[in-house]
Protein backbone atom coordinates (compact mmCIF):
# COMPACT_ATOMS: atom_id res chain seq x y z
CA UNK A 1 0.00 0.00 0.00
CA UNK A 2 0.97 3.63 -0.51
CA UNK A 3 1.03 5.33 2.90
CA UNK A 4 1.14 8.94 4.08
CA UNK A 5 2.72 9.52 7.49
CA UNK A 6 1.56 12.60 9.40
CA UNK A 7 3.89 12.85 12.39
CA UNK A 8 6.11 15.48 14.01
CA UNK A 9 8.69 13.27 15.74
CA UNK A 10 11.67 12.16 13.66
CA UNK A 11 12.25 8.96 15.65
CA UNK A 12 8.64 7.84 15.15
CA UNK A 13 8.84 8.63 11.43
CA UNK A 14 12.03 6.60 11.16
CA UNK A 15 10.49 3.65 13.04
CA UNK A 16 7.36 3.74 10.89
CA UNK A 17 9.31 3.89 7.62
CA UNK A 18 11.43 0.91 8.63
CA UNK A 19 8.49 -1.22 9.79
CA UNK A 20 6.32 -0.33 6.79
CA UNK A 21 9.12 -1.26 4.40
CA UNK A 22 9.55 -4.62 6.14
CA UNK A 23 5.79 -5.19 5.80
CA UNK A 24 6.01 -4.45 2.07
CA UNK A 25 4.37 -1.01 2.08
CA UNK A 26 5.64 2.24 0.56
CA UNK A 27 5.75 5.62 2.31
CA UNK A 28 4.79 8.11 -0.40
CA UNK A 29 4.64 11.26 1.70
CA UNK A 30 5.37 12.93 5.02
CA UNK A 31 3.69 15.84 6.79
CA UNK A 32 4.07 17.34 10.26
CA UNK A 33 0.84 19.35 10.35
CA UNK A 34 -2.78 18.93 9.35
CA UNK A 35 -2.94 21.51 6.57
CA UNK A 36 0.03 20.01 4.75
CA UNK A 37 -1.38 16.50 5.28
CA UNK A 38 -4.67 17.47 3.64
CA UNK A 39 -2.84 19.02 0.67
CA UNK A 40 -0.49 16.04 0.21
CA UNK A 41 -3.31 13.51 0.54
CA UNK A 42 -5.18 15.28 -2.25
CA UNK A 43 -2.11 15.23 -4.48
CA UNK A 44 -0.82 11.72 -3.78
CA UNK A 45 -4.03 9.78 -3.02
CA UNK A 46 -2.54 7.36 -0.44
CA UNK A 47 -4.21 4.05 0.42
CA UNK A 48 -3.74 4.68 4.16
CA UNK A 49 -2.79 7.54 6.48
CA UNK A 50 -0.95 7.14 9.78
CA UNK A 51 -1.54 10.32 11.79
CA UNK A 52 -0.46 11.43 15.25
CA UNK A 53 -3.28 12.88 17.33
CA UNK A 54 -0.96 15.74 18.34
CA UNK A 55 0.56 17.69 15.47
CA UNK A 56 2.45 20.92 14.91
CA UNK A 57 0.29 23.87 13.92
CA UNK A 58 -3.26 24.94 14.60
CA UNK A 59 -5.00 21.71 13.63
CA UNK A 60 -4.84 18.56 15.77
CA UNK A 61 -4.44 15.15 14.20
CA UNK A 62 -8.03 14.35 15.09
CA UNK A 63 -9.30 17.47 13.31
CA UNK A 64 -7.11 16.78 10.28
CA UNK A 65 -8.31 13.17 10.15
CA UNK A 66 -11.94 14.31 10.08
CA UNK A 67 -11.18 16.48 7.05
CA UNK A 68 -9.18 13.72 5.36
CA UNK A 69 -11.94 11.15 5.80
CA UNK A 70 -14.68 13.52 4.65
CA UNK A 71 -12.72 14.78 1.63
CA UNK A 72 -10.94 11.65 0.44
CA UNK A 73 -12.43 8.63 2.28
CA UNK A 74 -8.90 7.39 3.10
CA UNK A 75 -8.56 4.96 6.04
CA UNK A 76 -6.79 6.41 9.09
CA UNK A 77 -4.69 4.90 11.89
CA UNK A 78 -4.15 7.25 14.83
CA UNK A 79 -0.73 7.28 16.51
CA UNK A 80 -0.70 8.13 20.21
CA UNK A 81 0.99 7.60 23.54
CA UNK A 82 -2.39 7.16 25.23
CA UNK A 83 -4.69 4.16 25.45
CA UNK A 84 -7.76 3.99 23.24
CA UNK A 85 -10.17 4.39 26.18
CA UNK A 86 -8.64 7.76 27.02
CA UNK A 87 -8.79 8.87 23.41
CA UNK A 88 -12.35 7.84 22.67
CA UNK A 89 -13.70 9.83 25.60
CA UNK A 90 -11.46 12.89 25.62
CA UNK A 91 -11.03 13.46 21.88
CA UNK A 92 -14.35 12.12 20.58
CA UNK A 93 -12.75 9.54 18.35
CA UNK A 94 -15.25 7.23 16.71
CA UNK A 95 -15.75 3.92 18.51
CA UNK A 96 -14.32 2.08 15.51
CA UNK A 97 -11.19 4.27 15.29
CA UNK A 98 -7.99 2.28 14.93
CA UNK A 99 -5.18 3.49 17.20
CA UNK A 100 -1.61 2.43 17.74
CA UNK A 101 0.40 3.36 20.81
CA UNK A 102 4.00 4.47 20.81
CA UNK A 103 6.55 3.03 20.78
CA UNK A 104 5.50 1.47 17.47
CA UNK A 105 5.95 -2.29 17.22
CA UNK A 106 5.85 -4.26 13.96
CA UNK A 107 3.21 -6.74 15.19
CA UNK A 108 0.94 -3.94 16.43
CA UNK A 109 1.21 -1.96 13.22
CA UNK A 110 0.55 -5.05 11.11
CA UNK A 111 -2.55 -5.77 13.20
CA UNK A 112 -3.78 -2.16 12.97
CA UNK A 113 -3.38 -2.16 9.18
CA UNK A 114 -5.40 -5.38 8.89
CA UNK A 115 -8.12 -3.90 11.17
CA UNK A 116 -8.45 -0.66 9.25
CA UNK A 117 -8.71 -2.55 5.95
CA UNK A 118 -11.58 -4.64 7.32
CA UNK A 119 -13.72 -1.51 7.87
Amino acid sequence: MDILIVENKDNTISDLKTILQVLGHKVIGLASNGKVAIKIAGELNPDLILINIKLNGEMSGVEAAKFLVSLYKIPIIFITVFTKNCLTKSLQLPDDAVTISEPIRKEHLEYCISRVLEN
